[in-house]
């Protein structure tokens, strides 16, 4: 009989799909491999672990106006364009700094505060970022970005409040995504975040 101790055991890799552990992608200039924390041992952060927060949102809050939900996969394959060369796409962190501070944020993501949006304080600065022109006085989506926004969770109002602004001013409801899930949902499954 072969004893094979437990340090030489191969450990079954956490995949994200059959057949794809990672995806290297750019966050700020800095490679990063996207990939499900390997830790069989791993729980969620403690800040996510709580279920009294918000109200849950619907799948599709936005109706008539044609928001497309995401999840993960796509996220991730937002990401991966946007990291290879496709910058009509955007992932926006919704959330205040102080969030990013507990959580970290999905690699590749620019952090606008959704009071940005909501608020007229800090528009301008948020829509140059989003390629979103003044023209007089009025504002010319045409290279409007594909934004792909998300916040802490299901139960969060941050990126429904804005999108909902966004589309009020004008915004291409078809060039936003919303990714309802958040970071409680990315973190659940063991996806790599960064910290700024």
């Amino acid at each position: 009989m072969q004893v094979i101790a437990a340090s030489e055991t191969p450990a079954k890799e956490v995949l994200i799909q059959k057949d794809f552990k990672s995806i290297n992608v750019i966050h700020h200039s800095v490679p990063v491999d996207i990939e499900r924390n390997q830790d069989r041992k791993n729980n969620i952060m403690a800040f996510y672990q709580g279920t009294w927060r918000g109200k849950i949102q619907p799948l599709h809050p936005f109706k008539p106006h044609p928001v497309e939900t995401v999840a993960e996969l796509e996220m991730i394959d937002y990401i991966d364009k946007m990291s290879h060369g496709d910058d009509s796409i955007m992932i926006v962190d919704s959330r205040p700094k102080s969030a990013i501070l507990i959580t970290g944020m999905i690699p590749g993501a620019t952090q606008v505060d959704y009071i940005d949006i909501v608020s007229s304080h800090y528009r301008v600065k948020a829509f140059e970022l989003f390629n979103v022109k003044k023209n007089n006085s009025q504002w010319d989506f045409t290279d409007a970005k594909i934004l792909v926004i998300y916040c802490n969770g299901l139960w969060c109002g941050k990126s429904p409040r804005m999108i909902r602004k966004l589309i009020k001013l004008g915004y291409p409801a078809q060039k936003i995504k919303y990714y309802r899930g958040g970071m409680q949902a990315w973190k659940s499954v063991g996806l790599t975040t960064v910290k700024e």
